[in-house]
């Protein structure tokens, strides 16, 4: 590891640990294994970009000099996230806490283009002097290497190079990814995961899957394609042209729709021994405790961040570069 990294890595690693609370030198230099010099200049580093603050001070056990506790500075900097739905565009803005800053929501017309998309990411998405950049989350399939998207169900988006487009738009980096690969990062972003699944029901349906405590794409980004695996064999045309796909057969099932998920989600937990699920997406917040009591016995819960789920997953894309 040369320098750079190593800097770089060191930074993440110190802001990572105080972003879980306040903690003082020593305890970073304990908690992760560096001399108390060496984290000494890290924080210096991280004070002057204006990453950490130091915060009241705290004694152990009542003996010795106080020391002093640092935290992360909120607005140190910010992220946006964006959500290409099949009927809106949702953006978020989000500090370097990760708390959402403001929300904004855009109908797109039925055919709309990427110009249409990228038209309202200009109007809502404002670069400044700490804005790390965007993060888009979109449905698949895309290439998540290069930044193409080609979303089932959306005539004139095969092969769209979406984060290229928007980078050149709009002034700014960006970072695309599947919608349940963003959403998987929200909830880890809250509270430890290491075998988990984002089911996202919403316009489409899909999962995003932690497997190991990383996300899991696959090797042509196309893990998590969970509402395109067939559920009844006779059962009806599905967008990506496949017949009794779980998308399909659950879009289709009325009053059943929460035990025609909760059979494939078992199927999921089976498949990858799985230890959490997480629900999201339009269908599930609109009667959450029907697709609770449909669920396997597995940790099972609903998602905190509600419609704003993906957005916020986009922008914690940007965000986890500094963690």
């Amino acid at each position: 590891m040369d320098l750079t990294s190593l800097r770089s890595h060191n930074n993440r690693t110190v802001l990572g640990l105080v972003r879980s609370g306040a903690l003082t030198r020593a305890d970073i230099a304990a908690a992760a294994g560096l001399t108390p010099q060496a984290v000494s200049k890290i924080v210096a580093r991280l004070m002057a970009e204006g990453l950490l603050e130091e915060t009241g001070t705290v004694r152990d056990g009542g003996r010795g000099k106080p020391r002093t506790a640092l935290q992360v500075v909120a607005d140190g900097a910010y992220a946006w996230g964006a959500h290409v739905d099949r009927d809106e565009l949702r953006v978020v803005l989000l500090d370097l806490t990760g708390e959402v800053k403001s929300s904004s929501i855009v109908p797109l017309a039925a055919g709309f283009t990427p110009d249409d998309v990228l038209d309202a990411l200009e109007r809502l998405v404002e670069p400044g002097e700490r804005v790390l950049g965007l993060g888009i989350g979109s449905a698949g399939p895309l290439d998540f290497r290069d930044g193409v998207v080609s979303p089932n169900a959306l005539p004139g988006w095969a092969g769209v190079p979406l984060r290229a487009l928007a980078e050149q738009r709009l002034g700014l980096p960006v970072v695309l990814d599947k919608d349940t690969n963003v959403a998987v990062l929200a909830e880890a972003w809250l509270r430890p995961m290491r075998d988990a699944a984002v089911v996202f029901a919403g316009t489409g349906l899909g999962a995003g899957l932690l497997l190991g405590g990383e996300i899991h794409r696959g090797a042509r980004s196309g893990a998590g394609e969970f509402g395109h695996t067939t559920i009844q064999l006779d059962g009806p045309i599905c967008v990506c042209g496949r017949r009794g796909c779980v998308e399909a057969v659950h879009a289709g099932a009325g009053a059943d729709a929460p035990r025609v998920l909760g059979a494939a989600v078992a199927n999921l937990v089976q498949l990858l021994d799985l230890d959490q699920v997480v629900l999201s997406g339009r269908s599930v917040l609109e009667a959450p405790e029907e697709y609770l009591a449909a669920m396997p016995e597995v940790d099972v819960s609903i998602t905190s961040y509600g419609p704003d789920l993906v957005p916020v997953g986009a922008a914690l894309l940007v965000l986890g570069e500094l963690f």
